[in-house]
């Protein structure tokens, strides 16, 4: 019983003090949910919400009741579903609930409670309905995150853009090796906690619990919800179903290992269990209406045999497996079965062949079991499944390939099961293969774009005629930006099973926007006062419609900036307006509203911690 007060005391110190070594703002409105919120796996009717409650120092080992709802507004007035449960060290103080009862296609927003303190709301929106006529959807697909490579600047710059549906995440959202031990930047020195690379429970959980201060992650966590997978360094690198290459005798039993990460991984994220008998699975499917099934595979441990190059004779085995024999009867049950007009598969590792001097380059992708991948591709072409997509992550890289079988043309793409999308990294650093991109290209007709070293994200647009990818590179890693720069668009058509390169990006439909949560979530202190008149209150707003200008009336009980926003009923911000208030009490606000059209618009007010919208009519 001491060990584990004395390990959850120093797990509670090294949030603060992580924090502060690195200058990450531990805000003290976000006590105790210092680690933000999140929201994952996205149903018609159901979502994955989840906090992490940081202990005070006389409630560590003792469980902690949490309260939770629901609503349809940033205020959390219009409550949809509301609950309470009970967390502990068991679960490290992770807090994750899957909200039934939604509607299909909704905004939502979602917020905690402990004692008389609030989390930050998030904003989170449930797929449509099964069977709904979808026109278009959009997400951005992201992987490789290596702490120590640098700024999370992929993060902020998609935060910035707002333009997608969800975040689909491919794998490495953690690494596991010691301070220094991967790729570090000395121009930004961030490092990672615990320093030695992790092995026991404790130490996955400190890793997560590091990476989930960051404030980009957890700003982006906060406002879009997250399909995610694993991939090694969630384990150790280059794992398989029974080791991995960066897991040696003397760290204990692969086996105890393997399932430490897996538990950690669940605790940190918010992913759904789908398996009764094997609750940590992450093979599942997330359906969106009519549009697109997206299938989340495990080729990382499932039933992936160990990496043995790209030749020889057990590498050209017929028997050799990657995805295993239950999840590859799931995957062909569920391509088989999909209604929707596209069937996006979400996994880990290049799926295409990737040949350098004429040898496949690297055996822990699909090149090191050619029969698997064989499997798939026969499967696909002679049961005529359409309209296969495979999105990848692992390889710090852009790639926009064809899925060749041995009959492919490279020139009319005849022979191709499919295409693939491969994202580029979050920091972690690219490829070095000889004579480069260009050469690759050249070498393999299949492979149509490529690119090496740039770090970015990948926005995927569906709609009913064609899946696009759009390829964006962040313009740097070693200080804070979200700037960015457009590389390259890709897409395939409907029925057709090749790429065709375009020359500028997708265009977003204007219902992907809707409003932000507040930064910060609203304060309530007992001990300053015990009829909780700390809220700021709005008084008046008046006329509404209005034609010039607004007046705003409100009550504030102490000093601090007022921050105005106007955003359209699509969600669109149009105007940001932040004001000094030295007073105490009554004071009198004017918002401009010439510049908009004619139409509905949202004024969201961000006082004291405090968040309250109001719709008024443009005249």
């Amino acid at each position: 019983m001491k060990t584990r007060l004395l390990l959850l005391t120093l797990i509670t110190i090294n949030v603060i003090c992580f924090a502060q070594e690195h200058k990450i703002s531990l805000q003290e409105c976000l006590k105790p949910f210092y680690h933000g919120v999140a929201s994952g796996d996205p149903l018609s009717n159901k979502v994955i919400i989840w906090t992490r409650v940081t202990p005070d120092p006389v409630q560590l080992n003792q469980p902690i009741s949490v309260n939770w709802k629901v609503a349809t507004d940033t205020g959390m007035t219009n409550v949809i579903q509301s609950g309470s449960l009970v967390t502990d060290s068991t679960k490290d103080y992770t807090v994750k609930v899957d909200v039934q009862g939604l509607s299909p296609n909704t905004f939502y927003f979602y917020e905690f409670q402990e004692g008389t303190k609030f989390s930050p709301r998030g904003r989170t929106k449930t797929a449509p309905a099964g069977n709904a006529a979808v026109d278009s959807l959009r997400f951005a697909l992201v992987s490789c995150a290596n702490f120590e490579a640098g700024y999370f600047n992929v993060y902020g710059s998609l935060l910035q853009r707002q333009d997608f549906d969800a975040v689909i995440a491919l794998g490495d959202y953690i690494y596991e090796y010691n301070t220094g031990g991967y790729s570090p930047n000395t121009t930004v020195n961030r490092q990672w906690s615990p320093g030695n690379e992790i092995v026991s429970i404790a130490d996955y959980r400190m890793r997560y619990s590091s990476y989930k201060l960051d404030e980009d992650l957890q700003h982006l966590h906060q406002q879009f919800p997250f399909i995610i997978i694993y991939d090694d360094h969630e384990f150790a690198n280059d794992a398989w179903m029974n080791g991995a290459e960066n897991h040696q005798t003397n760290e204990g039993l692969w086996s105890a290992r393997k399932a430490m990460a897996k538990k950690a991984f669940f605790e940190w994220l918010p992913i759904r269990q789908t398996s009764v008998t094997n609750p940590y699975q992450i093979y599942r499917n997330i359906k969106y209406g009519n549009l697109l099934d997206l299938i989340m595979l495990d080729t990382r441990v499932e039933g992936r045999e160990e990496q043995a190059g790209t030749t020889g004779s057990t590498v050209t085995a017929t028997s050799r497996k990657l995805l295993g024999t239950s999840q590859y009867a799931w995957l062909t049950n569920k391509l088989d079965s999909s209604s929707a007009k596209w069937k996006v598969l979400g996994q880990q590792i290049m799926m295409a062949p990737l040949k350098v001097f004429g040898v496949a380059f690297n055996g822990d992708q699909w090149d090191g079991y050619p029969a698997e991948r064989d499997r798939v591709y026969n499967h696909v072409l002679n049961n005529n499944i359409s309209n296969m997509v495979v999105i990848t992550g692992d390889i710090h890289s852009s790639w926009a390939n064809d899925l060749p079988t041995s009959s492919y043309n490279s020139s009319t793409g005849a022979g191709s099961a499919g295409v693939e999308f491969v994202t580029p990294s979050v920091t972690s650093p690219g490829m070095s293969i000889p004579l480069g991109a260009s050469a690759i290209k050249l070498a393999n007709g299949h492979i149509k774009y490529c690119d090496l070293s740039s770090h970015g994200y990948i926005i995927m647009d569906v709609n009913q005629n064609r899946t696009q990818a759009d390829w964006y590179n962040i313009n740097t890693i070693d200080s804070r930006s979200t700037a960015y720069t457009y590389a390259a668009s890709y897409c395939v058509n409907n029925l057709q099973r090749k790429l065709i390169q375009k020359n500028f990006a997708a265009v977003p439909r204007n219902s992907v926007y809707n409003i932000f949560a507040p930064s910060c979530p609203r304060i309530m202190i007992a001990t300053f006062d015990s009829e909780n008149n700390f809220k700021p209150v709005i008084l008046s707003a008046y006329p509404n419609p209005v034609n010039d200008y607004m007046t705003l009336q409100m009550h504030q009980p102490i000093d601090g900036d007022l921050k105005f926003e106007i955003y359209d009923i699509s969600g669109k911000l149009y105007s940001t307006q932040v004001v000094k208030n030295n007073v105490n009490g009554i004071s009198k606000h004017y918002i401009n509203t010439t510049e908009l059209s004619q139409g509905i618009y949202i004024l969201n007010i961000n006082a004291a911690g405090y968040s309250q919208t109001i719709k008024f009519i443009k005249n």
